[in-house]
């Protein structure tokens, strides 16, 4: 179990991973066993050249030598300038492969944590018991947003805090105290008047709906959804902020999520084909207003799942 202390030292190695990957996180939540994250990763982040190699180096390993090049930062710099031409293309070979590149990024991430927290309590072994789990995202914003707010609201879902800004480990608590790359990220997401301020306020009502409390009754914990479940499958909809505070196994099960034109288009099989993974079933509409789809042949009719699935 994670407690405050080394739920505090993953934040930092997630931001150090990610400056290193050049990947940009939108938001992320950690709990007491697992956590979520949501990241833009791009491919043209392996075109460094030798002055931003050496720059993320220094972010991921600070003053550190790195174990597998046995350089310091200073010493890479030296190396990529002056070192013997074969050995600095080595080297910037190695760097290229880890970055723009989700998997790596994750390894990366889970790897320096595992040996952190080895180090720390003086235990062995790994300390994710499996590989993680991944789901496609159509890169526009109202997706993007209302994945965002899904893993914004994991610790409401859990019990954890009454309102999603009452749990420190989450990109919307960063974004609110100050955290320029997160608000910007988010703010991406929720264009309109009133800059990044509005836009976090668009976020919260998206997530809480009309300012109302983390459930109906004003309390937080657990969001039994059972009423709910029986009116989606008679038909009904969820407003979004009832959705997201559901357990929707769509978010975290499903292969891809986006719009059904771009599920239709084929927008969501053809990356995945990228990336070397199987294409997903049937889209399935989840949403009135946002007309959200998935595609997964492991998901079951209507999408969702009670908590203690």
């Amino acid at each position: 179990m994670l407690g405050d202390a080394e739920r505090e030292v993953w934040v930092s190695a997630l931001r150090k991973a990610a400056e290193f990957s050049g990947a940009e996180v939108i938001t992320y939540c950690v709990l007491q066993n697992h956590f979520h994250i949501l990241v833009r990763v791009d491919k043209a982040a392996k075109g460094c050249d030798d002055a931003e190699f050496v720059r993320r180096y220094r972010a991921l390993y600070g003053t550190a030598r790195a174990q597998w090049s046995g350089l310091d930062a200073d010493e890479l710099a030296h190396a990529l300038a002056r070192g013997p031409v074969e050995t600095a293309e080595a080297l910037r070979e190695r760097l290229r492969a880890r970055m723009g590149d989700i998997s790596e990024f994750m390894r990366t991430l889970r790897q320096r944590y595992t040996k952190w927290y080895n180090r720390t309590h003086e235990t062995v072994g790994t300390l994710w018991s499996e590989r993680f789990g991944s789901v496609l995202v159509e890169d526009v914003p109202w997706v993007v947003g209302l994945v965002a707010a899904y893993i914004d609201l994991n610790a409401v879902r859990a019990g954890l805090a009454k309102l999603p800004e009452d749990y420190r480990w989450t990109g919307y608590a960063a974004a609110l105290a100050g955290a320029g790359d997160l608000r910007e990220a988010l703010a991406r997401c929720f264009p309109g008047k009133g800059g990044e301020t509005g836009a976090l306020a668009r976020y919260r009502l998206l997530m809480l709906g009309k300012g109302a409390a983390a459930r109906r009754g004003g309390g937080g914990g657990r969001i039994a959804p059972e009423d709910h479940i029986e009116a989606v499958r008679a038909g009904g909809e969820l407003r979004p902020h009832e959705l997201l505070r559901l357990r929707a196994r769509f978010f975290s099960r499903a292969r891809v999520l986006g719009s059904r034109a771009w599920s239709e288009r084929g927008g969501g099989c053809r990356a995945l084909e990228a990336m070397g993974k199987s294409g997903g079933g049937t889209p399935v509409k989840i949403l009135k207003d946002y007309d959200l789809a998935v595609g997964s042949r492991r998901l079951r009719a209507g999408g969702l799942s009670r908590p203690d699935d």
